[in-house]
């Protein structure tokens, strides 16, 4: 009988494989630049020096977009590449919350759906006619079943054919016949 012995690869932590940096009031400027949001970042160099990184606009992008809405926030540079991660708004001070929520207000901006007016199906599209906190809203969707998304037991979102976003925050808080008109593609 021949003998095997297996080596068990050590437990390596996410330090191990990506170096990720933590962006906070202590080591981060945040600031408007033409009504864009930027960042001043010292940056502690190996041999202990510090330099400032500026990026006069910066993108940010919520790693949990649906349930995490001001954690976990990658931060981004002009070529996409991510410069630091904040792992809550609260680590920075009031007028940069500002910031930094006005530009993740803008880039995720959904209007949350109160009623369905009207939901009509023709060649494979629906079209929809709601009331929202925006008002009134007419928008359409191709392969519906594909363009909501439920999330956990009674939120749902609504993906239109232009990329834009919708939210029902409760089906159970939706009249009767806004609930009959969608639950079939639930």
């Amino acid at each position: 009988m021949k003998e095997t012995s297996q080596e068990k690869e050590p437990v390596r932590k996410l330090s191990d494989v990506a170096e990720i940096r933590y962006l906070h009031r202590g080591n981060t400027e945040i600031f408007l630049k033409n009504g864009f949001p930027g960042a001043r970042i010292q940056c502690r160099q190996e041999d202990g020096s510090e330099t400032v990184e500026e990026h006069n606009r910066i993108w940010l992008h919520r790693a949990f977009p649906f349930d995490l809405l001001k954690e976990y926030i990658s931060v981004q540079n002009k070529d996409q590449e991510e410069i630091g991660l904040i792992r809550e708004l609260a680590d920075f001070d009031e007028d940069a919350q500002g910031i930094l929520c006005g530009a993740l207000e803008h880039k995720y901006y959904t209007p949350k759906i109160a009623k369905i007016v009207s939901l009509k199906e023709a060649h494979g599209y629906s079209f929809w006619q709601v009331e929202s906190d925006a008002g009134k809203l007419q928008f359409t969707l191709q392969d519906t079943f594909r363009s909501l998304l439920r999330v956990g037991e009674d939120k749902v979102f609504v993906f239109d054919n232009y990329g834009n976003r919708y939210v029902i925050e409760s089906l159970k808080a939706l009249d009767r016949r806004s609930l009959r008109r969608i639950e079939l593609y639930l």
